[in-house]
Order: structure tokens, then C-alpha cells, then sequence
């Protein structure tokens, strides 16, 4: 069976806050002396998929963003075939 590569980006969604990300954004600010106006931390999720072909690797990635990887009420993401 075929393999699928596929990364996931997970981000807060705008309305959320992000405690980490304010962090990292004062010190580069206040302590290296780098004027970062915004910066928002996510993750990435890289994965490969065995299955039949490419439309139902797409339906089983989704899936798992949709009950595993993905918060819906605090988090977007977006699909990117590798």
C-alpha cells in the first residue's frame, strides 16, 4: 500500500492567548534587543499515511485532526501534503 506524507500546522486561534509566545516575545524584546512586534508558537505534526491513494490518505489525516491532534475550540490548523 502507497505511503502519504503530510504535515500538519497547528496554531491558537486568534482569540486565544498565548502565554508562551508573550514570553518569548518580551526577552527577545527587552533582552536581545530584537524588536519582535508579534510572534505566536504552534506545532507541527509530520506523518505519513498508508493507504489505497491520496484522496483517502487527505480523509484519514483529517480525521485524525478532527478527534486526536486538533482543539477546536482553542486551535486551527491546515493540511499540507510533503
Amino acid at each position: 500500500m502507497p505511503k502519504y506524507s503530510f504535515v500538519i500546522d497547528i496554531q491558537y486561534k486568534s482569540n486565544v492567548r498565548d502565554p508562551r509566545g508573550e514570553t518569548i516575545k518580551r526577552v527577545l524584546n527587552d533582552e536581545h534587543n530584537i524588536p519582535v512586534s508579534t510572534l505566536r508558537l504552534g506545532k507541527s505534526i509530520h506523518l505519513e499515511i498508508e493507504a489505497e491513494n491520496e484522496n483517502e490518505a487527505q480523509v484519514l489525516v483529517e480525521r485524525a485532526c478532527k478527534e486526536l491532534l486538533v482543539n477546536p475550540v482553542t486551535e486551527t490548523y491546515e493540511v499540507k501534503r510533503r
